[in-house]
């Protein structure tokens, strides 16, 4: 257990002599010393994505129940930003800088629901393996005595019409807003930006595209 401590403490090391230009996370429990939930981060960016091609973005959530809805077309960095996220909480929570400038977080448990694979093997259909995924994320976020959790949805019910994914969608989301948990989920579906309307923990954000000349272009910045 010691070498495999050592090992790890090594490894995080490493990454924060080769990245000087991290920041270092500031880390609460939420409900402590008048803390919520959530995440809030200035230049947050992947660091798998080189430092002359990164887009940063400042990025706040925060509060119990708190959905962000996130939308855009194809290519405009939904799932990367998504990604983007949960790789500095990770980082974060196993002591090691963030890709951002200023990083400040409640401790969390993290739940994706990003990539999901159908198998032949099992005589799982991507959509049944999508809701089995979404069914654990509701469980999870129903356990109130664990931290908080952070969830992170990409493109949810794809794998079904558009109707049954509307209605769905609707349903899961609003069930979510009661858990113990806070996250985004993105969606192609703009009829369900009506919910911030209806739901004041739900919050539209959105990437854009341009068309130049003959091509499409991306600036990968988050929008209200």
């Amino acid at each position: 257990d010691r070498l495999a401590t050592l090992e790890a403490a090594g490894s995080l090391a490493g990454f924060a002599w080769a990245n000087p230009h991290y920041c270092w996370p500031v880390l609460h429990c939420a409900g402590e010393g008048g803390h919520s939930m959530g995440v809030e981060a200035k230049g947050l960016g992947h660091p798998l994505i080189p430092h002359v091609q990164r887009v940063a973005n400042d990025f706040t959530l925060s509060g119990k129940g708190t959905v962000l809805l996130v939308t855009g077309s194809n290519m405009s960095g939904k799932s990367t930003f998504l990604r983007t996220v949960g790789i500095n909480q990770c980082l974060a929570q196993a002591g090691a800088p963030v890709c951002a400038e200023s990083f400040h977080a409640s401790w969390h448990r993290l739940f994706c629901c990003i990539q999901i694979h159908d198998s032949l093997e099992d005589g799982i259909s991507y959509f049944y393996a999508e809701v089995k995924r979404l069914k654990s994320l509701l469980n999870a976020v129903n356990l109130s005595q664990q931290p908080p959790l952070l969830f992170l949805v990409v493109e949810i019910f794809r794998g079904t019409t558009n109707l049954e994914r509307l209605l769905g969608s609707e349903s899961f989301i609003r069930e979510i807003t009661t858990g113990n948990g806070l996250g985004m989920v993105t969606t192609h579906d703009l009829e369900l930006a009506q919910l911030e309307q209806e739901l004041t923990t739900v919050t539209n954000i959105h990437f854009e595209e341009s068309v130049e000349g003959n091509a499409l272009r991306f600036d990968y910045q988050l929008r209200p």
